[in-house]
């Protein structure tokens, strides 16, 4: 039977599974021409440059240059092994692994902890909501949640559990099944004291797990069930505990519920993000399906680059006490700079969005709270309200001046006359005198930031002393043979052709061994298929190389004479390359010649030019013969 790492069984699973579904899993991906565009996983850009090409079954960013076949993109994004993602894949398509295949035995220690670490969380996951559900020791934890509003099947849909207050109940639970408790402390289970003493992380709280964007549960958010019966020493422990940092769980590069939210964020083109679980679990209950929430920190460049990927537009939904409307204020520039366009919904003072919903409903939290979600500029000055006690006269200036200056950062002219009309109702100012003191301030902020950026002193130009360079050209040889190589990819006889017919090695050392590779993958019988090509380099910086030239937009058919002419160009430019060195020779000679010393000196110079102008001559005569 065929091993699993087999062309065959490779071949097999890379054929049932499609590449745009597996990316759009991560991308939001939109058709383009024959391709799907979408913003990059990989490095932070606000305009798509990430193509996957359905029918060839790779991708490819026109940005950083990241490029390969589906299980390229599952190693990348997930931080895979090659067999990692091949099994992985398999079970996607539903492909059973070969019994022959050693999983165990292949893998290198640091994949099998990983993988053990998960099958842990999964096991523990399921044991806190078997607690929960089926057992006396979650019964007052159910009768909370039940107090709280969560229905079973939402309690089922998010499987929320109960960690009993004891030190050692999930330890036991682990080590009869074999797991290491190192490697479960590593994972933030367990935790080990300074005495060495192994014990439960979690202990009397409720528990949320913490899923990556592919539904494993990599982590937990705990919450302290704050009963009659607690113990002294658990009052004493913070009111939520987050999984640690490990090597399943980064909190910075993860969401609570994106995998659940992610279908409905993209079908509604928006993100509703909340500070807490039971905010997204809440909201969720009451059909606001397209909820996610940060991990107990505060929102990251990272984060809010995954929301970008799904989606355009974000509402903000945090509490509305002082600290929710702080953190408010803090994540609009994030999520701006990541190119979101992002709304803040407004939520009475001292209540968060769980509470609102309990006490008033879900359409009144639509109604209310949804739609009335405000632009930032709307926010930030009503936010800047919040935080001015006005007096006298000399207060309203300042504050004034404070909301002008947040105005004038709007692009739209009727945007910024909009807020100029309220500010001049709100404070009985004319209107002339608020857009005569916004335009000086805009000057004076335009000035400022045209000073800040002069650089260096002494060249005060125009331009701010820079200097814009025109693109330039590849030269010939090398567009000629980035050219061959997409025909190449393409069709064998070509490829063929090219192998016969090039005296020169490619000039540029990648190009020259993507042939080399095409040269031998079609020696082995191999089909002409770019995507199965690529997937049969294992160079990465090649394989990006091949995604690249595999994406340009050629026509498909190509004349003999077309590839002879790149042929051509490949097979002259060494020739091309001595004879610019024997004009620079020749031109040194000369100029050596002028400034000789003596008669004879100068006549040996100009011999030694005449017989160098002799070989270009021969050589322009050998190009022009071709």
């Amino acid at each position: 039977m065929a091993g699993p790492y087999s062309a065959d069984f490779v071949n097999r699973v890379r054929a049932a599974v499609d590449i745009v579904d597996v990316v759009g899993e991560y991308v939001q991906l939109r058709k383009s021409g024959r391709s799907f565009v979408g913003l990059c996983p990989f490095h932070s850009e606000k305009t798509p440059s990430f193509n996957v090409n359905a029918e060839r079954q790779f991708f490819h960013c026109f940005g950083c240059g990241a490029g390969g076949d589906v299980f390229s993109f599952l190693m990348k994004m997930e931080q895979l092994t090659f067999p990692e993602a091949l099994h992985k894949l398999a079970e996607r398509a539903g492909i059973e692994l070969p019994m022959t295949h050693a999983k165990e035995d292949d893998d290198p220690p640091e994949n099998r902890a990983k993988q053990a670490m998960l099958s842990a969380h999964q096991l523990v996951g399921k044991l806190y909501h078997y607690v929960l559900t089926e057992t006396p020791y979650g019964k007052e934890a159910m009768t909370y949640l039940s107090k709280r509003g969560l229905s079973p099947q939402t309690i089922a849909d998010f499987q929320i559990g109960f960690a009993p207050d004891s030190w050692d109940f999930v330890t036991q639970f682990l080590q009869k099944r074999g797991f290491s408790l190192d490697q479960m402390v590593e994972a933030g289970l367990l935790v080990k004291s300074e005495t060495g003493n192994i014990f439960d992380r979690f202990r009397g709280r409720i528990m949320f797990p913490i899923h990556d964007s592919q539904g494993n549960i990599i982590g937990f958010g705990g919450r302290l069930l704050e009963t009659a019966s607690a113990s002294r020493q658990q009052a004493k422990q913070p009111k939520y505990l987050n999984s640690p940092e490990s090597p399943l769980f980064n909190k910075s590069a993860n969401l609570f519920n994106l995998h659940r939210a992610r279908p409905f964020m993209r079908k509604r083109k928006q993100a509703l993000l909340f500070e807490g679980y039971v905010d997204v679990v809440s909201a969720w209950q009451a059909g606001f399906h397209q909820g996610i929430a940060t991990l107990g920190t505060a929102l990251t460049e990272q984060q809010a680059r995954i929301i970008r990927r799904n989606v355009e537009q974000v509402v903000l939904c945090y509490d509305g006490d002082a600290a929710g409307q702080e953190a408010t204020a803090k994540a609009i520039h994030i999520l701006q700079e990541a190119g979101l366009i992002v709304r803040v919904a407004p939520l009475p003072q001292g209540t968060d969005p769980d509470d609102y919903i309990r006490q008033h409903g879900p359409e009144a939290f639509s109604q209310q709270v949804l739609l009335q979600a405000m632009p930032v500029t709307a926010f930030r000055l009503k936010h800047l309200r919040a935080s001015h006690v006005i007096q006298d006269e000399t207060d309203q200036a300042r504050f004034i001046e404070k909301a002008l200056a947040i105005v004038i950062e709007l692009n739209s002219p009727v945007e910024r006359d909009l807020y100029l009309r309220q500010l001049a109702e709100e404070y009985s100012i004319s209107l002339d005198t608020l857009k005569w003191e916004a335009r000086r301030l805009y000057k004076q902020q335009k000035n400022n930031s045209h000073r800040d950026k002069v650089s260096p002193a002494w060249n005060n130009s125009i331009n701010n002393g820079k200097v814009t360079r025109a693109k330039t050209l590849p030269p010939a040889y090398h567009t000629a043979e980035r050219m061959l190589l997409y025909y190449m990819m393409r069709n064998r006889h070509i490829a063929e052709r090219v192998q016969t017919e090039c005296n020169a090695s490619f000039q540029v050392d990648e190009h020259d061994a993507l042939a080399a590779y095409l040269y031998a993958y079609f020696a082995e019988g191999h089909p002409e298929d770019p995507g199965q090509f690529i997937h049969y380099l294992q160079d990465e910086s090649l394989k990006q190389l091949a995604s690249g030239l595999a994406m340009m937009e050629c026509k498909e058919e190509v004349s003999d004479q077309e590839i002879g002419d790149y042929i051509k160009q490949v097979n002259h430019y060494p020739k091309r390359a001595e004879l610019e060195r024997l004009r620079e020779e020749q031109r040194s000679l000369h100029l050596q010649a002028s400034s000789a010393d003596s008669e004879e000196a100068r006549r040996e110079l100009e011999i030694q030019a005449a017989v160098i102008g002799m070989k270009i001559l021969e050589l322009e005569n050998a190009l022009k013969e071709g």
